[in-house]
């Protein structure tokens, strides 16, 4: 599809925004070389002298970073999984499921289909999203980076790596959790506190492992071979979460996954509940739409951008480590605008009565 935005493969975009105004042009010309913009926003000159970014400038597409937006997705999911768990069905329905198919086969090939299902049913409606027309006009407000549609060909190369990662990497690991740390599978089901405690226990070593290997593997020495595949994508779409060399995907994507399910030896019902809300949410935060309701993708939307922060999935350590510091900055110069921007309208609107 033809696209009148600049090219995102392989490289940030940098540009002014419209609304820079200076009153030399000299001074501007040499201010956006060096990346410093003393912008006037309505009138009113600003206090911002940092890079301008072609980034999370429709409001829209922030609405979702404030708020409870962001957690309502999360919130659910949990809670559908202890409700679910609570009914008597449930209960006959796995010691029914174990009698037939035995643990090891629901922990692995149960686990196998069932993420593949939700990762497949997910990332194919983004697809959707980004290749037809009149999907695409529902969700281009929430667009965070220039819209450019991605090609077929792009598709296809994405889509080749992720078949390839889920059988080859994926499975495997799968299997020698299911064979050396298998779940319980019977009617013995989690009430709301285990739930609650096994999520946010694997949630934090998935914050933990997941932080410290992407910056490993932002090294110069270790970033050619392992990661920059997955950074071709600056303006990435859902399926490319796994767009990525197998050692990233087993050491990076499912490995602190696996860690924490082996720690906690959860049911396998909490391990299928938080498997596929991090699937659901690397699909979300890659899909460079941030709409209200589902995960937050602009932290992790901004690193591929910016590429030098917000390392983790959840920003708790970035927030921690300091590793996130213009991400906020620009953040907070894009509120200020839109402050000025409901003021110059609110001015406007009032002359415009009082004529």
């Amino acid at each position: 599809m033809i696209s009148d935005s600049p090219v995102v493969m392989g490289g940030a975009v940098r540009r002014p925004s419209a609304n820079v105004k200076t009153q030399n042009s000299k001074v501007d010309t040499k201010a956006k070389a060096n990346g410093n913009v003393n912008d006037n926003v309505n009138g009113k000159e600003s206090t911002y002298k940092g890079k301008e970014h072609n980034w999370a400038l429709q409001a829209s597409s922030r609405i979702n970073q404030d708020g409870v937006w962001q957690h309502v997705l999360t919130i659910g999911i949990i809670y559908l999984t202890y409700w679910i768990n609570q009914q008597p069905a449930t209960g006959r329905f796995y010691d029914a499921l174990t009698a037939k198919y035995g643990a090891f086969n629901i922990n692995m090939w149960g686990t196998w289909i069932v993420s593949s299902a939700v990762y497949w049913t997910l990332g194919l409606i983004f697809m959707a999203f980004d290749m037809n027309d009149t999907l695409h006009s529902y969700v281009k407000r929430f667009k965070i980076q220039p819209d450019r549609r991605v090609t077929w060909a792009e598709y296809r190369q994405v889509l080749v790596c992720v078949v390839k990662n889920q059988i080859f990497v994926n499975l495997p690991l799968i299997y020698g959790v299911s064979r050396w740390a298998i779940l319980d599978t019977s009617s013995n089901l989690p009430g709301w506190w285990k739930t609650f405690g096994v999520y946010f226990g694997c949630m934090f070593c998935e914050e933990a492992g997941f932080y410290f290997v992407h910056r490993l593997v932002h090294h110069p020495k270790l970033y050619a071979k392992i990661h920059k595949m997955h950074h071709q994508f600056t303006a990435p779409v859902a399926f490319a979460s796994t767009y990525c060399t197998l050692a990233e995907q087993v050491f990076s994507n499912i490995g602190p996954i696996l860690i924490g399910i082996v720690i906690m030896r959860p049911h396998w019902s909490l391990m299928i509940l938080f498997f596929c809300s991090l699937e659901i949410g690397t699909l979300c935060t890659h899909s460079d739409y941030n709409i209200p309701g589902l995960y937050d993708a602009l932290i992790h939307d901004w690193h591929h951008y910016a590429f030098t922060e917000n390392f983790g999935p959840t920003g708790l350590l970035d927030d921690i480590l300091g590793t996130n510091k213009q991400y906020k900055v620009w953040l907070a110069e894009l509120r200020r605008r839109d402050g000025e921007g409901w003021k110059h309208a609110a001015r406007t609107a009032l002359a415009d009565a009082t004529q």
